[in-house]
């Protein structure tokens, strides 16, 4: 990958939270020797626009706090020196794992990341790709996006929400492994049928402050899934049930599903789709008691 190539890729990344503004600034870092401040003024005004030194100055701060780059000295080196050395490191460790789409590794669930993938999604023009899928056995931070996925509604964007049926098997045993193995108080208080009920409980809401549920399918599985999936079009993270934690509270795979190599993004998203298959359609409708047709679903 070329130096323009990964300070593209590396202004993209959700973790650092950069502005397209912001973006532009770092794209015009040269990788052969820091430039001034000056210069970098001169470079960006070349290649964008012109602006005045205050605002670009501003921005300069900005992208300093994000990269973390702190202290007494000039920041400007140091930043170009930290990118320098992501650049080599990128160079020769990572360039398998970004053929396979593999862009980062959370210690958690990046809440903020997802919202603002979502956000991403709603605002492109590109009609491409745009949906939302969530794989969960119960979903702890649904209520985190629930402005989120009222907006895909209201904007069009295709929402598929894939539960564990609150009566299974695999929601009792999965209950089962957390209270027995979780390495905190969760697993004495968690109860997946009452979560999942609170999931749907939640989807009801957002289909009632929607007015429609044109554009969201609900089901829920009587299977044992391998991983939690949370997608927004061609970002996805991944993270698997281990026994001592919940899925958001182990690592999470971000990925991209337009990678070189797709052997995983593919073999996951053929899992989603098998497991939407063999799973049952289930609408929480705000007009209607609901749970009693809950309890009999995988029944008849």
């Amino acid at each position: 990958m070329s130096w323009d190539s990964f300070l593209e890729t590396l202004s993209n990344r959700l973790e650092y939270g950069l502005t397209a503004l912001e973006a532009e600034v770092v794209i015009c870092l040269q990788e052969a020797q820091c430039p001034t401040k000056s210069e970098l003024l001169e470079a960006y005004i070349k290649l964008y626009s012109t602006i005045e030194e205050e605002a670009f100055t501003q921005r300069l701060k900005n992208i300093y706090k994000k990269f973390q780059i702190v202290g007494k000295g000039h920041k400007l080196p140091q930043l170009h020196k930290r990118l320098t050395e992501q650049y080599l490191q990128y160079q020769h460790n990572d360039i398998f794992f970004s053929e396979i789409g593999l862009n980062y590794i959370y210690p958690n669930f990046p809440r903020d990341g997802f919202g603002k993938a979502i956000d991403n999604l709603i605002d492109s023009d590109n009609s491409e790709h745009k949906q939302v899928d969530i794989l969960q056995t119960f979903a702890p931070n649904l209520n985190d996006y629930f402005e989120h996925l009222i907006r895909c509604l209201q904007n069009s964007v295709q929402v598929r929400i894939l539960l564990a049926w609150p009566y299974s098997e695999a929601a009792k045993l999965r209950e089962e492994v957390l209270r027995r193995y979780a390495n905190s108080t969760i697993g004495d208080e968690i109860n997946i049928q009452d979560c999942v009920i609170a999931n749907l409980e939640t989807l009801e809401k957002i289909i009632r402050v929607s007015d429609t549920s044109n554009f969201i399918e609900i089901k829920l599985y009587d299977t044992l899934p391998s991983l939690a999936i949370y997608r927004a079009g061609r970002y996805m993270l991944a993270a698997p049930f281990l026994h001592g934690s919940l899925a958001i509270n182990t690592f999470q795979l971000e990925l991209t599903l337009n990678s070189a190599n797709q052997l995983i993004t593919q073999t996951l998203q053929k899992d989603f789709e098998l497991m939407w298959q063999v799973a049952r359609r289930f609408h929480p409708d705000p007009n209607q008691n609901w749970r009693n047709d809950l309890k009999i679903l995988f029944t008849s």
